[in-house]
C-alpha cells in the first residue's frame, strides 16, 4: 500500500487558488542527504508555507552512478510514497558540482526530458538551489526551469506566494512574473552569446534584470538551522548538526564560503540549540554527538559557552572546521572532555609563501608548535590538510611542505612518547579547484600530469615515516569538478553523452577533451566575459580581481570585519 497525503490548506485573508506539491531532491544518496543542513533547512522552510506541501527524495544508500535505472519502489518519495511525476514541482538542492551529473541521471530515472525546452504542462517544473547553483548555475541552465540564487530564508516565500495566489494551468505560464523577483533566475529568458568559440555575455529579454542579485538573509536572528529529519541513516551516525556560523571572516582566496556568503553572520547559538532539542524531542529521538557546522566555527564568541553546556549534558562535540589561530586551551579541553580524539589542522598551502598567496598568515614554526601543543594536551590523532596547485607554486614549495611534515612528526612523536601513547598523523592533499566567485576564479587549474608528479614526490619523501598516513585528492576528479564549476551551457552536450555512455564520466570527458581543457586550464583576463557573472554578489567592481592580484604579489587582505571594513562594498 502507498501512503497518500491529503492536502488541505488555507491562507488567512487570502484566496488560495490551489496548493502546490513539491518534491525536494538531494542528488546523492540518502545518508549524504541527511548530513546536509541546507537540504533539511529548505525542506522545513517549504513545509512552513501555507499551501505548499513538500516531500523529499534522495538516492538509495547502495546506489552507484553507473546504475542506468532504479526499481519502481526506489522512485517513490520518502514520506508519502508518490511518484515524481505526481508533483507540481521538483526542486533540486545542490551543494557540490559533481552532483550535476546526478541531476541528469535522476531526470532520466524519473522519465522527465533532460532539456527544459522539451518539457510541457504534463511535466513538473524543475527548480534548483544550493551553494553550487549560486556559484555558477550555467552548466545546467538548459536543464533547470528556475534557479534560486542565494539563501533560502525569505527567498522561497515570494516565489511560492506567486504560484499559490495566481491562476495557472501550466506552471511555466508564470515564469516571466517569477523572473522579476529578487534572487530568481529563469534561464530561458537569458540567451548566451558566443564569439570565436568563447562565451561573450547574455542577450536578456526586456524588463528583466541584466544580472541576478544573490539573495541573502540580512538579520542574524532569522538564522536557525539544524538537523530536522531524525528518522533516517546519516553519514554522521547518532549526530545532530547545527549551524554555528554563516560565511567566514578570513577571506581565504580559494574558498567559496568566504565570498559567496558575505557578509559573515553569527546565529544565536542558544536559540538554535534549543530549537534542535525540541526537534529531537518531537521526533522521539536523541543524539549522543552535536556537530557544529560552519566555515570557521571557532569564530563565534558564544561557542565555548554552548560547548560547556553540551559536554555537561554528557554529549560529544564534533567540529566541521577549526582554525589554528582560534584553538585555545579552554576549547581543546572541552573537545577532549567530550571524547573527541582527532583534530584537523588546515594549513591550506604547502609553504609560507603559498600561504601568503591564499591570504593565510601562518608560519611553519606556528604550525609545528600548534601541533605539538595539541598533542601535549592529549589529542591522539592529527589530520593536516593542504591544497596544492596554487598560483605561482613551484617545486621548492612542495619541498618546504615535506620539511614541515617531517618537523611536525618529530614534535608529535616526542610529545606522544612523553605521555605514553601514540596515534597517527594523516596528511591530506587536494588539488586547487579555481572556483567561480573567488579571487582565484581567473586562474587555471594546474595540469593533471603535473599534480600527479607532486603527489608522487610527497609520497616518496614521506611514505616510510612511522605513524604517518597520506590521503591524496584525485587530480582527475578535480579536473572534472573544475569543468563542471567553470563551464557554461555548452556542457549540455557533455551531460547527454554521459547519459548515453552508461553514466561514464571518464568516457564523456574523453569525447570532449578539447573543450574540457579549454575550460579547466584557461587563464581568464580581467575583462573576459565569465558565464557565472550572471550572479551579482554585490561586490564593488573589480574587487575580486584586485584581491587576485594581491594574492599573486603575496600580499594580505584584512579579515572581513563588517563593523569597519569597506573593501568589498557589501557593508
Amino acid at each position: 500500500m502507498i501512503a497518500v497525503k491529503t492536502i488541505s490548506h488555507s491562507i488567512e485573508n487570502e484566496t488560495l487558488l490551489r496548493p502546490v506539491k513539491v518534491l525536494l531532491v538531494y542528488p546523492n544518496t540518502a545518508d549524504v542527504a541527511l548530513a546536509n543542513l541546507g537540504f533539511q533547512r529548505v525542506h522545513s522552510l517549504l513545509n512552513q508555507i501555507d499551501g505548499v506541501d513538500c516531500d523529499r527524495f534522495s538516492l538509495p544508500v547502495d546506489w552507484k552512478p553507473e546504475m542506468e535505472s532504479l526499481q519502481p519502489k526506489q522512485l517513490l518519495s520518502h514520506e508519502w510514497g508518490w511518484r515524481p511525476l505526481d508533483f507540481d514541482m521538483i526542486a533540486f538542492s545542490i551543494s557540490f558540482e559533481p552532483d550535476y551529473l546526478h541531476v541528469a541521471a535522476l531526470l532520466k530515472y524519473f522519465g522527465i526530458p533532460l532539456e527544459s525546452k522539451h518539457r510541457g504542462a504534463g511535466h513538473p517544473l524543475i527548480l534548483a538551489g544550493g551553494s553550487a547553483v549560486f556559484i555558477n548555475p550555467e552548466p545546467i541552465a538548459d536543464i533547470v526551469d528556475v534557479f534560486f540564487i542565494g539563501e533560502g530564508e525569505g527567498l522561497v516565500g515570494n516565489f511560492f506566494d506567486l504560484y499559490l495566489k495566481t491562476p495557472w494551468d501550466d506552471s511555466r505560464d508564470l515564469l516571466h512574473q517569477a523572473a522579476i523577483q529578487p534572487g530568481i533566475y529563469v534561464p530561458r529568458f537569458y540567451h548566451p552569446q558566443y564569439e570565436n568559440g568563447e562565451f561573450a555575455g547574455f542577450q536578456v529579454e526586456p524588463a528583466l534584470p541584466s544580472r541576478i542579485k544573490r539573495y541573502w538573509t540580512e538579520k542574524a536572528e532569522d538564522l536557525c538551522t539544524h538537523s530536522e529529519i531524525h528518522n533516517g541513516t546519516s553519514t554522521f551516525k547518532d549526530m545532530a548538526l547545527m549551524e554555528v556560523t554563516r560565511g567566514c571572516i578570513w577571506a581565504c582566496r580559494f574558498c567559496t564560503a568566504g565570498f559567496i556568503y558575505r557578509p559573515p553572520r553569527l546565529p544565536d547559538l542558544e536559540r538554535t540549540y534549543q530549537s534542535l532539542e525540541k526537534s529531537l524531542a518531537k521526533a522521539g529521538q536523541s543524539a549522543s554527538t552535536i556537530g557544529f557546522v560552519g566555515p570557521s566555527v571557532t569564530d563565534h564568541p558564544d561557542l565555548v559557552g554552548l560547548a560547556k553546556k553540551i559536554t555537561a549534558q554528557g554529549k560529544k562535540l564534533s567540529f566541521s572546521s577549526l582554525r589554528m589561530e582560534t584553538l585555545t586551551d579552554e576549547l581543546v579541553d572541552l573537545i577532549l572532555q567530550s571524547g573527541q580524539k582527532t583534530l584537523t589542522v588546515a594549513v591550506d598551502a604547502p609553504s609560507e609563501r603559498m600561504r601568503d598567496v591564499v591570504n593565510k598568515a601562518a608560519t611553519d614554526e606556528f604550525i609545528i608548535e600548534k601541533c605539538r601543543f595539541l598533542t601535549e594536551k592529549g589529542i591522539l590523532h592529527l589530520k593536516i590538510y593542504s591544497i596544492i596547485g596554487l598560483p605561482g607554486e613551484e617545486d621548492e614549495d612542495i619541498d618546504q611542505f615535506i620539511t614541515l611534515v617531517q618537523n611536525v612528526m618529530d614534535g608529535y612523536v616526542d610529545a606522544c612518547r612523553k605521555r605514553g601513547n601514540i596515534g597517527n598523523v594523516t596528511i591530506g592533499l587536494s588539488p586547487l579547484i579555481p572556483k567561480p566567485g573567488t579571487p582565484f576564479q581567473w586562474h587555471p587549474m594546474e595540469r593533471v600530469k603535473s599534480l600527479k608528479k607532486k603527489f608522487m614526490k610527497v609520497r616518496k619523501a614521506l611514505g616510510k615515516i612511522p605513524h604517518l598516513k597520506m590521503s591524496f585528492g584525485s587530480p582527475n576528479e578535480a579536473y572534472l569538478q573544475t569543468y563542471l564549476s567553470r563551464g557554461d551551457r555548452r556542457l549540455l552536450k557533455f551531460f547527454k553523452t554521459y547519459l548515453n555512455n552508461h553514466h561514464d564520466s571518464k568516457a564523456a570527458l574523453n569525447e570532449y577533451r578539447e573543450h574540457v581543457d579549454a575550460v579547466a586550464y584557461r587563464q581568464f583576463g580581467r575583462d573576459d566575459f565569465l558565464p557565472w557573472d550572471i550572479v551579482d554578489h554585490g561586490y564593488k567592481n573589480h574587487f575580486l580581481w584586485q584581491d587576485y592580484q594581491r594574492g599573486l604579489r603575496q600580499k594580505h587582505t584584512p579579515i572581513c570585519d563588517t563593523a569597519t571594513c569597506k573593501i568589498c562594498g557589501l557593508c
